[in-house]
């Protein structure tokens, strides 16, 4: 078997994560995800898309809403609106213990890999979830009006200000999660995630950048767009309003340099000639996961494909 490393947003990356976390030994699965989302709320270290990951994989997410923890209460949210206290993003009273315990984790001297893994062993998940840096890396969304903080614009304006471009701070300082070892992968697989917001923070990270450069051919992307619509979140609405064609050529053109192979829809084989073009070896599957067993049909697909090459 093949190693195999994940490149991982939030909500639909988790979804092909968990795919092939019940497809693979975790000994040959490594899944780093994007932290540009990350922010301090409350004095509490929060790390969207690394808990939706943690979550999901460990059984315990809100498949409702994608993000949350199921089962979920909200007495400490509805305490604090009663104080007039900021209760615009959504934390339960489950999802506040991890943020407590993270911060109390790293607070007490632990990297956020190491916090990371700590909170992975309490959901008896297996040491192979890494931030992609441990130093931070913040995403903002620049509008006609104003530069916003990511989960500012997502979460507090629900998306709604038009994109015109994005900026990431703290690169000066960021490096690739030092703990992870680029080399030993065979395999690489860009989730079907959102390019501009979750994957592109990785890919502003040198080391990373220049390795899928350089080795192009062992990238697989999976599309986030199907039949001109996002799986999940605002891509679609980003690609309008940066006067982009919503379609699988925008995604392709996205990675064009770091990726020779990559998975559409089935919907999407009309666009299947223009990928070639670009350079493409292209396949089709069913890209819509919504149960566990189309999560874990595309991922073994994908890795029948991969492990015949």
């Amino acid at each position: 078997m093949k190693n195999y490393l994940l490149l991982c947003g939030g909500v639909g990356g988790a979804k092909l994560a968990l795919g092939f976390k019940n497809s693979i030994d975790p000994m040959n699965l490594t899944i780093v995800v994007n932290t540009g989302d990350d922010f301090t709320h409350l004095d509490f270290k929060i790390c969207p898309d690394l808990d939706t990951v943690m979550y999901t994989l460990a059984g315990e997410s809100d498949t409702s809403k994608g993000w949350g923890r199921k089962d979920e209460s909200w007495n400490m949210l509805s305490a604090l609106g009663e104080m007039n206290g900021e209760t615009w993003f959504q934390l339960g009273d489950k999802d506040l213990a991890t943020h407590i315990q993270r911060t109390h984790l790293m607070k007490s001297g632990l990297s956020l890999t190491e916090a990371t893994h700590t909170l992975c062993e309490s959901f008896d998940l297996p040491k192979n979830i890494f931030p992609m840096s441990n130093q931070p890396v913040e995403t903002y969304i620049q509008t006609k009006n104003r530069l916003l903080s990511f989960q500012e614009y997502f979460v507090k304006l629900k998306c709604n200000p038009p994109v015109t471009d994005f900026v990431f701070k703290g690169l000066d300082k960021a490096k690739f999660n030092q703990d992870l070892n680029l080399s030993v992968y065979d395999e690489i697989i860009v989730c079907p995630s959102n390019p501009y917001v979750s994957i592109n923070p990785m890919l502003q990270l040198t080391a990373l950048s220049q390795h899928l450069i350089d080795f192009s051919d062992k990238v697989t992307v999976i599309s986030p767009i199907v039949n001109a619509k996002s799986l999940k979140g605002p891509t679609a609405k980003m690609m309008l309003e940066l006067d982009q064609e919503i379609s699988v050529v925008t995604i392709a053109k996205f990675y064009q340099k770091y990726s020779k192979r990559i998975f559409i829809d089935t919907s999407d084989s009309k666009d299947s000639a223009r990928l070639n073009e670009l350079g493409y070896e292209v396949h089709s599957a069913n890209l819509i996961m919504n149960n566990t067993k189309s999560k874990n049909s595309l991922a073994n697909e994908i890795i029948q494909l991969l492990e015949s090459r």
